[in-house]
């Protein structure tokens, strides 16, 4: 089920999405899909905002399904955001990403400034992601995926885009590209 979200959300959905399909473009090897299909388990169908997969290699967590309707199995990253007053459905889909072992999940409220809660899988459990104005977020689950928060904030997409282009410059990022492409017996 897509949540519902009215303009004002999807304006900041396509903006972040186009921050991600950025950092997609210097990672060959990843899908990034607006509001695609998502079978986590038998039970649990979602929307999310955004996912960005791994689509090969040892981190690859998440199939097409067989008729390519839906993804099958937990993406590495998760997205969506929700109107700035109300984050009625976060606590359900938090759990239901944990439960399939989503690597990162984060819940972006539409509010000024923006404002995000950044969920990282450790030891089985989310954990939120503190960081000061002055301090990128960095993804684990994408490495090079930097995000300034003072950008995040201020919807300075353009700021979050140069981050972008200097993560994917780092050995992080080099390491994360060497396990979609090759072997892990090649890269010894």
């Amino acid at each position: 089920m897509i949540p519902e979200i009215g303009l004002s959300e999807s304006a900041l959905l396509t903006d972040i999405a186009m921050c991600l399909n950025y950092y997609r473009l210097f990672s060959p090897g990843l899908y990034c899909c607006v509001h695609a299909p998502l079978q986590l388990d038998d039970q649990t169908r979602l929307r999310p905002g955004v996912v960005v997969m791994v689509n090969h290699g040892e981190l690859k967590q998440c199939d097409p399904g067989p008729d390519y309707d839906c993804f099958h199995g937990p993406p590495n990253f998760v997205l969506d955001v929700f109107p700035g007053d109300d984050m009625q459905n976060y606590q359900d889909r938090r759990s239901a990403f944990e439960r399939a072992r989503v690597l990162e999940y984060v819940a972006v409220q539409d509010s000024d400034p923006v404002s995000w809660i950044w969920n990282r899988l450790v030891d089985g459990k989310f954990i939120e992601i503190e960081t000061a104005d002055n301090e990128p977020l960095m993804s684990t689950a994408l490495p090079g995926l930097w995000i300034p928060t003072w950008a995040f904030k201020q919807r300075d997409w353009w700021s979050i885009m140069a981050a972008i282009a200097r993560g994917v410059t780092r050995i992080g990022h080099h390491d994360f590209m060497e396990t979609i492409w090759k072997p892990r017996s090649s890269r010894a």
